[in-house]
């Protein structure tokens, strides 16, 4: 075009970040929140009482208290304290909630665009408090992880300190693999102090189990949990007494020793398991306390590859990690008796003629075998030097640590979706760098990048598939988005994006690729934004195969699987393919349908594959999701203390909508929703030789020097008009969708009406030279429109254009058959009958009403036509 060039993709503004890269993938680019300014109407409507949140949030507190609140359990994490009065949001965002800390990194994102599109300082300082509370939380984690853990005063000299879990750091004793191996008699004894640390200086005091909690191993030595032998301080509810193990056919085929008499916490006592002969007996300060036939040996557990002191070999709850001191540590090669185990009790005797560990070395990673044999311990927790300076997050590594380990024994307790978590805080920061041009957040969002890298580089590829294949725990958002996005922030390092492939869930992808659709029965936020990710790192360079699959995990979603309000999923999961009608009532013990994140999350990757490919058909459902699901979210009520928005959004007939969700997924992707409306109204071809018009929205968009401001009163009314202004002549086309319901849609530029193809569902284009005051008048009269369930053509939808009409009415069945309402119209729609509300019809004694209304009134999104 001949104007000046447009400010940039990303302008936001003063002293926002400089303009992003448009990738060379893109066919089409967008407009940065600053470049679009809404001018009054529904949409900033539901906008400001976001905004009003976002600045009211715990103002009550002082201007700074909302950021606090957000930083609560990161402070917590780091062993850092809280202002007076400042709690943590609450609900999955407690102080012991296994999500803590996903939804500050919303909160981040909420106030970038609000500070992006409004300019309101109020924001800006909101965000700069809270990336400098988060660089001081990762500080404080980084010295935490840099320091050695710690040795302690001994049973004699010095002892080593475990933390536990899930609150503590996870430290643990890995002893070097083969250690009992081929052994047809063994002693193991110690001494024990459980519950030693002081919970109070370490994250959530409050959260911890007992310390003396069912299951948690002293030692642990085989192969897997299939074959080992071990010794936990409390067996169980029945038996709360130290147990002796051994199995080589899982838990089910345990030969066991239980001790008589419980374990006092909090007080040394000496623990001696011996085996050998046929025979086990347990040892407590030096006197036997349980004894029994045992004939398994370690000779029958096959290679020891997995050693440990402190921890089990697979996951068990929250009682992994061992909350003690351990001191004077010894292994014998054979079965002691009596009164040799009553001389080791007594500080007499000499030490295990396999490993020896008396911690009285300097503190640090490596606790050095007295033995002679070399069977030097490594000490696995902080100072153990596997622990990278940029870990950010509300609690310890023991959550990823688990994870990890689920991924080799299943389960999921005790942890829930730890990268998902790390995404949001991630994409939080990534989007303050971005719109407020802080490198203090981008340089927080590196290091969180290098510590993901550190963790994960390690993993064997079949590790990390079952990582991502593990329901809900294994979710994790759109953790190879943001890496690809920083990858772009910081080309200087291109291993991003090989961090970024880390996160391939193989299976699904690869299926994808070849146009096998598995999606049914999958959780639905698991994935789509694993797609978002996979065409933001083609975008990159990560080659081809990643754009196949966001393409053709789309053409498998829409229409297969959407509602008419353009959302998806029954509960969280999606169901068949084309099964619409059919999922109604097919799940009754689950009422409620369309999860918001999910449209969040299409929402992207239909913006992101328009880039791409330009086809209409992504900013058709563009419209269908935003002007429907999105705007109905938020409730038509203000509040400074709650988000207000829905989780669900069900088509059972007869639902309603809930609102509030502090704190859950929904409450976050909630908070961006409704202060990013402007992000897709415009876009520029990526030659800035055209300019696309996708939604109609009153708005004035600032494109270099050519400003467009476009007036309506859509979708109450079907009709726009834009109006140019510009310094001086430009050059451009002008792209306007054709919404796909329009029957009748004309153009007319300074009144004359032009003469153009206006197919419906495609952009219809206005070449000309501008002239400041040029106008471009649109007519697309709305329509009233029904659109059949795709698997029950008497089962519909009515839209008046765009908007999707819902009859206000409570649930009158409880199954399909009789819980749909029929309604008598003809083919005409004639018997629609408009009333003085705008979007409200009557047909045949019922109500219809804008899905946008934000109530919970009961309502019916799908009618039988009689």
């Amino acid at each position: 075009m001949a104007s000046a060039a447009p400010a940039g993709l990303f302008a936001s503004p003063a002293g926002a970040a400089p303009a992003a890269a448009v990738p060379d993938a893109w066919a089409i680019r967008p407009f940065g929140l600053g470049e679009v300014a809404l001018d009054d109407s529904i949409f900033t409507d539901k906008r400001d009482r976001m905004l009003g949140y976002a600045k009211g949030y715990a103002a009550e507190l002082g201007e700074l208290a909302g950021p606090d609140r957000m930083l609560y359990n990161f402070r917590a994490a780091a062993g850092l304290s809280n202002p007076d009065g400042i709690e943590p949001p609450g609900s999955w965002d407690n102080d012991t909630g296994y999500l803590r800390g996903h939804y500050s990194g919303h909160f981040l994102s909420m106030l970038a665009q609000a500070w992006a599109g409004t300019g309101d300082r109020v924001y800006k300082r909101k965000l700069d408090h809270l990336v400098a509370g988060l660089g001081e939380c990762r500080d404080a984690l980084a010295a935490a992880a840099a320091g050695a853990t710690p040795r302690v005063e001994g049973r004699s000299g010095t002892a080593v300190r475990l933390t536990g879990s899930p609150i503590g750091h996870a430290e643990h004793l890995a002893l070097p693999a083969g250690l009992v191996d081929g052994l047809t008699a063994v002693t193991v004894a110690t001494w024990i102090k459980p519950g030693s640390a002081d919970r109070s200086k370490l994250p959530d005091p409050n959260a911890d189990p007992a310390p003396l909690a069912n299951g948690v191993k002293v030692f642990d030595f085989g192969t897997d949990a299939n074959a080992h032998m071990y010794l936990t301080v409390r067996a169980d509810n029945a038996n709360p007494f130290p147990r002796f193990a051994i199995t080589t056919g899982g838990a089910t085929a345990e030969q066991r020793v239980t001790a008589t008499a419980p374990l006092p916490a909090g007080e040394w006592t000496h623990l001696t398991v011996t085996l050998g002969g046929g025979n086990a007996v347990l040892y407590v300060n030096g006197t036997a306390a349980g004894s029994g036939p045992v004939t398994l040996t370690p000779a029958d557990l096959g290679a020891s590859v997995a050693n440990w002191i402190g921890r089990g070999q697979f996951p068990q709850g929250l009682t992994q990690y061992l909350n003690a001191d351990i001191d004077e540590f010894h292994v014998f090669g054979a079965a002691l008796g009596a009164e040799q185990v009553a001389a080791l009790a007594a500080g007499e005797g000499e030490g295990g003629d396999l490993a020896a560990y008396r911690f009285d070395d300097e503190p640090g990673p490596v606790c050095a075998d007295a033995s002679g044999n070399g069977r030097d311990a490594e000490l696995i927790g902080p100072g153990d030097g596997n622990r990278h300076a940029g870990f950010i997050a509300a609690y310890s590594e023991t959550q990823f640590v688990r994870l990890e380990e689920f991924a080799n024994y299943g389960g999921n307790a005790g942890i829930w979706a730890p990268y998902y978590t790390t995404h949001k805080i991630m994409a939080g920061l990534l989007d303050v760098h971005r719109l407020s041009g802080s490198t203090a957040a981008l340089e927080l969002a590196t290091g969180l990048g290098d510590w993901i890298h550190s963790r994960l580089s390690r993993l064997p590829r079949e590790r990390l598939d079952r990582m991502w294949s593990i329901y809900i725990a294994g979710e994790y958002g759109g953790m190879n988005e943001s890496l690809a996005n920083l990858a772009e922030a910081r080309p200087d390092r291109p291993e991003y994006l090989e961090t970024a492939k880390l996160f391939d869930n193989t299976a699904l992808l690869q299926a994808t690729v070849a146009g096998t659709d598995l999606l049914d029965g999958k959780h639905a936020n698991q994935h789509i934004p694993q797609f978002t990710g996979y065409l933001r790192m083609h975008e990159q360079g990560a080659g081809e195969d990643y754009k196949t699959a966001a393409l053709q995990f789309w053409d498998m979603v829409a229409p297969h699987r959407l509602y008419a309000h353009g959302g998806t999923g029954v509960g969280e999961i999606f169901r068949r393919r084309g099964v619409i009608a059919g999922s109604l009532w097919q799940y009754p013990n689950d009422p409620n349908h369309a999860e918001t994140c999910c449209v969040y999350n299409l929402l992207k990757l239909a913006r992101n594959l328009f880039f791409h490919t330009g086809d209409t058909k992504y900013m058709e459902y563009y419209e269908r999701a935003l002007y429907n699901q999105i705007l109905g979210s938020r409730h038509d009520e203000d509040s400074t203390e709650d988000p207000e928005v829905t989780y669900f959004a069900p088509v059972r007939p007869g639902r309603w909508r809930d609102f509030g969700n502090t704190g859950t997924c929904c409450g976050g992707t909630g908070m961006e929703n409704h202060t990013k409306y402007q992000d897709s109204v415009y876009f520029a071809a990526a030659g800035d030789d055209a300019l696309y018009v996708n939604l109609y929205m009153p708005s004035t968009l600032a494109w270099g020097g050519v400003t467009v401001v476009q007036t309506t009163d859509y979708p109450f009314e079907g009709a726009s008009r834009l109006t140019v202004r510009t310094r001086r002549r430009a050059t451009f086309a002008l792209k306007l969708r054709v919404p796909s319901w329009a029957e009748e849609f004309s153009v007319k530029v300074n009144g004359r009406t032009q003469d153009l193809d206006t197919a419906p569902g495609a952009h219809v284009t206005v070449s000309r030279t501008w002239r400041s005051g040029d106008t471009v008048d649109i007519a697309m009269p709305l329509l009233l429109h029904t659109e059949a369930a795709l698997d029950d053509p008497g089962i519909e939808s009515v839209y008046c254009g765009p908007t999707l009409l819902a009859i206000q009415h409570e649930a009158v069945g409880d199954d399909l058959a009789t819980g749909l309402i029929d309604v008598a119209v003809g083919d005409d729609l004639s018997a629609f009958e408009p009333t003085d509300e705008p979007l409200h019809f009557t047909a045949d004694g019922y109500t219809f009403a804008p899905f946008h209304l934000g109530n919970r009134a009961p309502y019916h999104l799908y009618w039988r036509r009689r």
